[in-house]
């Protein structure tokens, strides 16, 4: 049963530790429904707060309002406080920016908002897992992307998780749940629509568990990212100076994958954008034991003394 396996995921990870009031974040779809009706089912169980939260995102006119409108009936009619935010997404949509980039944005601003003493319970499943981690490998993924979506990120926590898309249409019709339908979740144009309705069915055929074994892998992943990352952090505070240098024969010694962790978390600090390119200079920098880079506007990083650093000049930009 959904809601069993719901608890137990809540359990696993822990993920009402920290926090007794929980947002579930709906649009209506089956997804969404029926993670507001299994953590309705255990609140009184479990002993947190139910509220849930809607963002309109005003892109598909009558059919968004037409979502909104059912959310706030469903919430009123099983007495659960709702927040709503209404977004003209394409007002806010940056230069090469894709719709579903600038409407997760507010999403999550939203979240941030209204949040900050909760926590706030996304719909997103072991099928939004599969399809994720097959966008990044077509993107040329490192391990981090074959982790996947988190089960838990600050507080965002993800309770269907482990849950696929087939098992929550099946609790809808059981409980008999009303849920709305997306009409783009049917466009082609879309690469993880494409996805869904072309490749992993025929995933599928070589192994029906298609999708639990993606979410085997993307948990094995984390534990690996996790690991490598600590000791990236751990190359990090041994080359670390007290005047926030760092000893390149230090970071020299280190295997090129701890390095470029490493050196990503350097770009992290000292607030440059992470580019593979930009990772790629820096390392090569250090080995060398010598030179400087120009990663990002403003943005330098240069090895002097055998110490690198990240040094922000504006007056540079400024002459040139």
């Amino acid at each position: 049963m959904l809601t069993s396996k719901v608890k137990q995921t809540l359990e696993k990870y822990g993920m009402l530790e920290g926090g007794h009031t929980v947002i579930a974040a709906v649009s209506g779809g089956a997804d969404s429904v029926a993670l507001l009706f299994c953590l309705y089912s255990l609140k009184d169980e479990l002993g947190f707060k139910l509220c849930a939260c809607h963002v309109n995102h005003n892109l598909r006119g009558e059919e968004s309002d037409r979502d909104e409108m059912f959310v706030r009936r469903l919430c009123r009619l099983c007495d659960i406080p709702l927040y709503v935010r209404s977004v003209r997404v394409l007002d806010y949509r940056k230069k090469h920016e894709s719709l579903e980039e600038c409407a997760r944005t507010a999403r999550y601003v939203f979240f941030e908002q209204i949040g900050k003493k909760a926590l706030i319970a996304t719909a997103h499943t072991a099928s939004d897992n599969c399809e994720t981690v097959l966008i990044n490998i077509l993107r040329g993924t490192a391990l981090s992307g074959i982790c996947g979506i988190p089960p838990v990120r600050d507080n965002i926590i993800r309770p269907l998780i482990s849950c696929t898309r087939e098992e929550i249409e099946l609790y809808c019709k059981e409980n008999s749940l009303d849920y709305v339908t997306d009409s783009t979740n049917f466009s082609e144009d879309y690469t993880r629509n494409k996805l869904r309705h072309n490749v992993i069915p025929m995933l599928e055929k070589i192994n029906p568990s298609f999708c639990s074994a993606v979410s085997r892998l993307s948990e094995s992943a984390a534990l690996d990212d996790r690991y490598l990352d600590g000791c990236a952090i751990k190359l990090i505070n041994s080359a670390l100076t007290e005047d926030g240098k760092y000893k390149v024969e230090v970071l020299q010694k280190a295997d090129e994958c701890i390095l470029r962790r490493a050196v990503t978390t350097i770009f992290n600090y000292g607030g440059i954008p992470v580019s593979n390119r930009a990772i790629n200079s820096c390392v090569q920098i250090i080995r060398q034991g010598r030179g400087k880079i120009n990663p990002s506007q403003f943005k330098f990083v240069q090895i002097r003394k055998k110490l690198l650093y990240v040094v922000t000049d504006y007056e540079k930009f400024r002459r040139n």
